[in-house]
């Protein structure tokens, strides 16, 4: 048996239907962490020998109103073979000789020699193991030290922070040679937040075995926990036996958190897909990858080349890409005009790539504010008023929200009459926009879903020079979708 646990443990209130190794990964052995303080229904008085590796955790035990019962179970639980106590020691009742123990320690406030000091201890006190937890605000910079000092400690140790916006430095842990971490269950039930759930961890991320040398992938943005990036490219890294793993990390610092890695001791991050709001970051992160993308004025894609960042934005080329199938190729797009909904850094790039085809480009901001844009009108126009979308051929909505959801929406879609409509936006799932162009008017529209799958060829050639076709692409999308609802993941809290 290990004299510590190993692998991925899953987090527990009640037992599993069947026994079993849990870690659905070559992670194995694997095992189940039993949280008897969330327990639901009776306690076990024994558990089963063919459950597999077990932690058993008692939080708060010792001040619990059953404290002095619930300890007593705990301890009996422990005495099966390949089962560990978890015990925080400012909160729980001390471990019973015999048992092996981990020393946890959960800080409500972090401490530069944090990871020494609970390691320390854990040797004194007989511990065979120690597990550190930071607190949720935790910076990346910080994290990303504590996994280090936790890798080159010769006593075992795990180290993560809590976070329920962000679960990707827990894989970062495995990585980097910590010996067990902790996923949610698949099944119903108590869900930690921060947690990815075990299918979530097979089926969006690939995993397979820790890495330890893996190319890295980030998607930056303020909340990317729905963000299909990740199983996008990971489903392809799998696919191609690719080295590489691409994860969402959320964040309101993003220039902070890339320096963080930069200074960090653990290799570059090879590439960035970013979204909002950190678009006009990225647009003075790097030099762009050719030279029509200093045109434009935000960027959704960093590349790392020779030690520098290198941008560039996909928006415009994927929106392309998708018209010229509803019209039969990039020529017949030549005069064609286009009325595009919102005015951001996102509607801003798609309007510069199609004034350079030879397109009349319209913004179309709400009635009223045209003079409040600060836009250069040299390369498209402006427009407030919405029945103007009538004389359009195409329509793009790049408001992040439509008439379902916005009250004072003023565009009326029922004028519109072209050809083909894209809705930018997959967060929403299928919009009013695409609902009332489509049902209502026969027309042709591109969902956020299709967007996302032609940004997504685009960014597998910027970031590690892979080609994708469009169809592929937009099949792979429809496949993680279907995973993502029978497995109810990501999981936002």
């Amino acid at each position: 048996m290990n004299t510590v646990p190993k692998g991925w443990f899953v987090v527990r209130d009640s037992l599993p239907e069947t026994a079993g190794g849990a870690s659905g990964t070559s992670e194995s052995p694997g095992g189940h962490e039993l949280r008897l303080d969330l327990w639901k229904g009776d306690l076990p008085d024994r558990l089963p020998e063919d459950l597999g590796p077990v932690i058993v955790t008692d939080r708060d035990g010792a001040i619990s109103p059953e404290s002095g019962a619930r300890s007593s179970l705990r301890n009996r639980l422990c005495q099966r073979p390949a089962t560990w106590l978890d015990v925080d020691s400012l909160k729980d009742a001390p471990p019973v000789e015999g048992i092996p123990w981990i020393l946890s320690r959960h800080l409500e406030e972090d401490s530069a020699d944090v990871v020494h000091t609970v390691i320390q201890e854990a040797r004194e006190r007989g511990a065979c193991a120690a597990k550190v937890v930071l607190p949720e605000t935790t910076p990346l910079k910080r994290r990303l030290e504590v996994l280090l000092e936790a890798a080159k400690s010769d006593f075992p140790c795990v180290a993560f922070a809590m976070s329920r916006f962000n679960h990707s430095d827990r894989l970062w842990a495995m990585e980097s040679g910590q010996p067990w971490g902790y996923l949610n269950s698949d099944n119903t039930g108590s869900t930690i937040p921060g947690l990815p759930k075990r299918s979530e961890l097979a089926q969006r991320y690939r995993w397979q075995n820790p890495g330890s040398d893996l190319n890295r992938y980030l998607i930056f943005g303020r909340d990317v926990r729905h963000s299909l990036s990740p199983d996008w490219h990971n489903r392809l890294f799998a696919e191609k036996g690719i080295a590489a793993r691409f994860y969402p990390w959320s964040t309101d610092n993003p220039e902070t958190d890339l320096q963080a890695w930069i200074e960090s001791g653990f290799k570059p991050i090879q590439g960035l897909a970013i979204t909002a709001p950190h678009k006009q970051w990225a647009r003075q992160a790097g030099d762009g990858i050719h030279s029509n993308c200093e045109l434009h004025s935000a960027w959704n894609t960093l590349v790392h080349h020779e030690g520098i960042y290198r941008g560039t934005s996909t928006d415009g080329p994927g929106a392309l890409a998708l018209f010229e199938v509803s019209l039969g190729g990039r020529e017949a797009l030549q005069g064609k005009r286009v009325a595009i909904l919102g005015r951001g850094g996102a509607a801003q790039s798609v309007a510069t790539t199609f004034a350079e085809q030879n397109m009349e480009v319209v913004l179309h901001c709400r009635p009223g504010t045209r003079h409040e844009s600060g836009l250069s009108y040299d390369r498209f126009t402006i427009s407030d008023q919405p029945a103007e979308i009538a004389a359009a051929d195409l329509l793009i909505n790049a408001t992040g929200s439509d008439a379902e959801e916005s009250l004072d929406w003023p565009w009326p879609l029922e004028l519109f009459q072209g050809e083909a409509a894209l809705e930018m936006d997959y967060s929403r799932g299928e919009t009013a926009f695409e609902k009332t162009l489509k049902q209502s008017q026969g027309i042709e529209v591109w969902s956020g879903f299709d967007f996302f799958a032609s940004q997504a060829c685009l960014q597998a050639q910027h970031l590690y020079g892979i080609e994708v076709s469009l169809h592929t692409a937009i099949e792979m999308v429809r496949e993680i979708r279907q995973e993502r609802v029978r497995d109810n993941y990501p999981v936002i809290y």
